[in-house]
């Protein structure tokens, strides 16, 4: 994140006197901020789909290895020994 002008949430003695230019300085670290969360929302977001594809891919494959072999057919010839 930005550093802030701010210590505790509190302007600064020495900041300006001017309370609409402090609020537009305030305000600009807070859009600042605000871009630096939504992009790391993206990126956790596209890591929580890619690992929502992994877990679906897993759970098929587990199906498929837990599921009972085919029962042979009449016509395959019985092993030999």
């Amino acid at each position: 994140m930005a550093t802030h002008p701010t210590s505790g949430g509190q302007p600064r003695a020495a900041a300006s006197s001017d309370p609409i230019a402090d609020l537009q300085m305030r305000l600009a670290y807070q859009d600042d901020d605000i871009r630096q969360l939504n992009a790391a929302v993206v990126r956790q977001q596209e890591v929580i789909d890619g690992l929502q594809r992994e877990v679906g891919r897993l759970r098929e494959l587990v199906e498929t290895l837990a599921s009972p072999p085919a029962e042979p057919s009449g016509d395959e010839p019985p092993p030999h020994y």
